[in-house]
């Protein structure tokens, strides 16, 4: 198998960033992983503390095939640091695992990653292989333990480098997808406030990967595979982060995930289930406050959309 390397963007986050790696330490395949840890520069007086941390603890990190830490001498900020590490790991390898670092994983989560990796390598219609699965109720007829979604989550999951070139980063293109009020729909019915996202990047014209991951899927036609059971569960709902609620920390942090070592990855088809695509939708309208989230879309959509095509 082909291993893929880790990436993990940090700042000042050093019990999260901590407990991140250790349990990646634990997967299967560590052993042969290369890990880079992408350290940036403090912006704010709050952040030597924690930063300090980090650099002491990164220099010991252990249980990897390799361990790089890509420092910074200023501070790039979180989108910068994320994609130049990403496009200096891309000049070696042809494929990343990308994780924030208040994620904790199963052990089994670079085995899967690794498989879904290579065997859908040549599926131009896959465009990430995703670790973390929302909590929808998946039918008890639905017998494959992966499905497939034009959803995405960034809480760990792999890339491609040659599938890179399809990806679209543009304010206006978004804005001209938007202009139709069926891809506004197609866009809300997809878990965690997508269409909200994709609506504050044309009204701020900065773009957030993992709305604008979605918004490919949905003008390229493509997919993302999730496993049934999440490999994954997020522990950064406590306000140490950016774009988290601290309301949800419970919701998150206390998410069941597996504990096998091993993920039996099967080859499924290429197309979404009708039925898990609906139990997305209700999950995101539960989820999301109901009536009141509908409500909110429609009128931000017209707040920000609306002057582009009336």
């Amino acid at each position: 198998m082909n291993y893929a390397p880790i990436l993990i963007p940090t700042l000042n986050r050093y019990n999260h960033l901590k407990r991140c790696v250790e349990s990646l330490a634990k997967c299967t395949h560590a052993d042969k992983t290369d890990l880079f840890i992408a350290l940036d520069y403090p912006l704010k007086e709050e952040h030597w503390e924690g930063y300090r941390k980090i650099k002491e603890y990164v220099s010991n990190i252990d249980g990897f095939n390799t361990v790089t830490i890509i420092q910074r001498d200023h501070n790039y900020g979180p989108v910068e640091n994320f994609f130049n590490a990403q496009n200096q790991i891309y000049e070696k390898y042809d494929r990343i695992i990308c994780s924030e670092d208040d994620n904790e994983f199963s052990p089994n989560f670079l085995d899967y990653i690794n498989k879904g990796l290579e065997i859908y390598y040549n599926e131009d219609k896959v465009q990430n292989i995703c670790g973390y699965n929302y909590k929808v109720k998946i039918p008890q007829k639905y017998k494959y333990n992966t499905y497939f979604s034009n959803a995405f989550s960034a809480w760990g999951y792999g890339s491609w480098r040659h599938k890179q070139d399809k990806f679209i980063y543009d304010v206006d293109e978004i804005k001209s997808f938007l202009k139709n009020p069926i891809n506004a729909y197609r866009s809300a019915i997809i878990p965690l406030h997508v269409l909200l996202g994709l609506l504050a990047i044309v009204k701020t014209g900065n773009i957030t990967g993992d709305r604008n991951a979605v918004f490919n899927n949905l003008k390229n036609n493509t997919l993302c595979l999730f496993p049934r059971l999440s490999l994954v569960r997020n522990m950064g709902h406590d306000g140490s982060g950016e774009h988290c609620n601290t309301k949800d920390y419970n919701y998150f942090a206390k998410q069941e995930i597996g504990n096998n070592d091993i993920f039996n990855m099967y080859r499924i088809d290429v197309k979404e289930s009708f039925r898990i695509k609906y139990e997305l939708t209700i999950y995101n309208i539960r989820y999301s406050g109901g009536i009141r989230y509908i409500a909110k879309c429609i009128l931000f959509y017209f707040q920000t959309i609306g002057k582009y095509i009336l």
